[in-house]
């Protein structure tokens, strides 16, 4: 993002060189139309269109909370996800929302697939960015949430930095984190206190003085805890350990990442710089939500299994057999399985 602009142009295509001027007179006499559809559009941008295409039927709705607005005075600027009425200022609060799904930090709440249908101009509800809009400084809907997933914006933005103590700054990862009620989020990783070494922190200058500019009011900031609040289940799933030495997992606080093996969400790729071979045979599992941690440890110790990865966007972890001919038992009494091979 480099200025502000009134409009948002996006390019579909290029063609491979300019045709001729004597071409483009022949075409014109003949009466011929330029035949586009044999232009090769890369795969997300017709993944964009497509989402777009499906966000449209909701751009004329009544203005409610959980919808996303476009703001109207620059609507290539970005949006704002509604949150509640204030009927004594007689304005809407909300949270500012942009495309940029990379520059994701600890209180950014990515768009997902879940929130479909929802325009690609509503990628990341920054909810450490709060404002205030009048009603006509809204324009067409781009998307809808449900309550839980306002409530996860709500969450985020309450506890989201402090949540996110103590865990490293990845700049263009992005991470998912326990919710309260047995919920997830993804979201990014925390911001950088070394000058210069993370764009996210220069992104957010350059939002504020945009907000400033526009004259959109920032809402009154939640009070900062204390303590961090835990998620729910946080400690279930973050204390799993294989019991084979060979392997342990360990995390530290309540945040489960996301596995680093090209996994793609929105426009943020992930790699992993690889730890050695292992040989044996993986397989992705999903615990049951009631299964506990000592269950869990008492199976792969049973089973001779190593946890490997995980969880994934699904929450499910990869677990290890050094047994080639290892076949898993179905889910049902006697293990914590829920889905093999979700």
């Amino acid at each position: 993002m480099t200025a502000l602009t009134p409009t948002l142009a996006i390019v579909a295509a290029r063609l491979p060189s300019p045709p001729s001027a004597i071409d483009m007179l022949d075409e014109d006499v003949a009466g011929a139309t330029p035949d586009w559809r044999g232009i090769a559009v890369p795969e997300h941008l017709m993944e964009r269109f497509a989402r777009r295409s499906d966000a449209a039927p909701l751009a004329g709705r009544p203005i409610a909370g959980g919808q996303i607005h476009l703001l109207a005075r620059c609507p290539g600027f970005g949006a704002v996800l509604l949150d509640a009425w204030d009927s004594t200022r007689q304005r809407w609060r909300g949270w500012l929302v942009t495309p940029d799904t990379a520059y994701a930090d600890a209180c950014g709440l990515v768009v997902e697939q879940r929130d479909a249908p929802a325009d690609p101009r509503a990628g990341l509800v920054l909810c450490d960015m709060p404002v205030t809009l009048a009603v006509t400084d809204l324009g067409a809907c781009l998307g809808v949430f449900s309550q839980e997933r306002l409530q996860a914006a709500r969450w985020l933005e309450t506890h989201g930095r402090a949540n996110g103590a103590g865990v490293a700054a990845e700049p263009g990862v992005i991470a998912r984190v326990a919710m309260p009620g047995d919920d997830y989020a993804l979201t990014g990783t925390p911001l950088s206190s070394e000058l210069g070494k993370d764009g996210r922190v220069a992104y957010r200058q350059l939002l504020r003085q945009g907000l400033q500019q526009l004259q959109i009011a920032p809402a009154d900031a939640v009070a900062p805890i204390s303590k961090p609040v835990q998620a729910g289940n946080a400690n279930r799933w973050l204390k799993i350990v294989t019991a084979v030495a060979a392997s342990v997992m360990v995390v530290q606080s309540a945040w489960l990442f996301l596995p680093k093996e090209g996994a793609v969400v929105g426009n943020a790729e992930f790699r992993n710089g690889g730890s050695g071979v292992e040989t044996g045979v993986r397989t992705r599992v999903l615990f049951r939500a009631e299964a506990t941690e000592a269950e869990i440890r008492t199976w792969l110790q049973r089973e001779q299994l190593e946890i490997v990865a995980g969880p994934d966007t699904l929450g499910a972890f990869t677990v290890l057999s050094r047994n080639r001919q290892k076949v898993l038992p179905p889910p049902g009494p006697g293990n914590p399985l829920a889905v093999i091979n979700p």
